[in-house]
């Protein structure tokens, strides 16, 4: 029998089917690479989550802390930390997700003996000397926020920052208000006691230089942390306004000290920022109330909104610690006596009193 068309005769004698065969290995290659197409991306978004969750959990952020804690209830981070934070307060809260521990210290200190989970800040890396020769000026917002990121701090990031040793009590003061410069205040905290403190109480600490994970950090630079000559000038001797000398009494009064000029600023009165601590380690901040009377004695009303200086900027900075712990609207001149004092046509006072009389 003869078939009556090419189709029937085709079916029949499967002269075709290799066609056939070949539409169907199409769909089939189609299928598995869509079907591959749909693994990757599942894969590769779960990767890119991974990385950017893993920077914010405590067993990949901190391995140290995670051997820690890995059985002990965390304490829940609070929207906003107080400047200044206990050792209790942080070892209740050692391992939260977006908590960030810094160590500002000598160089090889953190090597040494560090707070678990905690990162390797350089106060040194967050200052510049600026076109006019003012050493210990902050860098540009961008840079600072670039150095914080490469430690790991992000936009989630609550950060306790602590010194390693007594005389570095004013490099975590001056880290802390960097931070703030750029936006983080409410998000750091300064670490009352350091980690002497930390230690003398029993505390586990660790050594060597553990890795860590980068953030992404965006920098929001706020106006009233840093002041300017030309902000003080303008501001000299207006009511309200309290100025505070952190330097120690002889360079102060002007006995002591580099330069052509030496003295104060007019007006200001003089917290040396070594006494705000206690005498010996670990090195405490004075209680609330012995605050006070220090910034009361040196002319600091209740409602003064207070402008710190000192040499450069760096001892300055325990004072606007302490003013803030205070509760006080506190600035600092970031340029302070160094650039005061090398600046044509501003006035200075030597002497014990903030005017210059003895």
């Amino acid at each position: 029998m003869f078939c009556t068309s090419i189709e029937a005769f085709s079916a029949n004698s499967g002269l075709l089917r290799p066609a056939a065969n070949r539409r169907n290995q199409v769909k089939r290659v189609k299928t598995r690479a869509t079907i591959l197409t749909s693994v990757l991306t599942v894969a590769v978004c779960s990767i890119l989550l991974l990385l950017a969750t893993r920077a914010s959990s405590p067993a990949a952020r901190a391995p140290e802390v995670s051997s820690l804690v890995a059985n002990e209830p965390v304490a829940p981070l609070p929207n906003t930390l107080d400047p200044v934070v206990s050792t209790d307060w942080l070892a209740a809260r050692l391992g939260a997700p977006d908590l960030i521990t810094l160590h500002v210290g000598p160089g090889g200190s953190y090597e040494d003996e560090h707070i678990p989970g905690s990162r390797n800040a350089s106060l040194r890396r967050l200052l510049r000397v600026n076109e006019a020769g003012i050493r210990d000026e902050m860098l540009p917002v961008e840079e600072i926020a670039d150095a914080l990121a490469e430690l790991g701090v992000d936009d989630r990031s609550k950060v306790v920052i602590y010194f390693s040793e007594g005389n570095a009590a004013w490099a975590a003061a001056r880290y802390m208000l960097t931070m703030e410069f750029i936006g983080m205040s409410g998000r750091v905290a300064y670490l009352d006691g350091g980690l002497p403190k930390w230690v003398s109480e029993g505390r586990p600490a660790f050594s060597g230089a553990p890795a860590h994970y980068p953030g992404q950090l965006t920098a929001e630079p706020v106006t009233d942390v840093i002041v300017d000559t030309e902000w003080l000038r303008a501001r000299l001797g207006h009511p309200g306004m309290a100025i505070v000398d952190g330097r120690p009494p002889e360079l102060y009064a002007g006995e002591d000290g580099e330069g052509d000029r030496a003295g104060h600023i007019p007006g200001a009165g003089n917290v040396p920022f070594f006494t705000l601590l206690s005498d010996d380690l670990p090195y405490l901040l004075k209680s609330r109330e012995e605050l006070s009377s220090i910034f009361r004695e040196a002319g600091v009303e209740k409602a003064d909104t207070v402008v710190v200086y000192c040499g450069t900027g760096l001892w300055g900075s325990l004072p606007y610690l302490a003013a803030r712990h205070l509760g006080y609207e506190v600035r600092l001149y970031d340029g302070s006596f160094e650039e005061w004092s090398t600046t044509d046509g501003l006035p200075t006072a030597t002497g014990s009193t903030p005017n210059g009389s003895d």
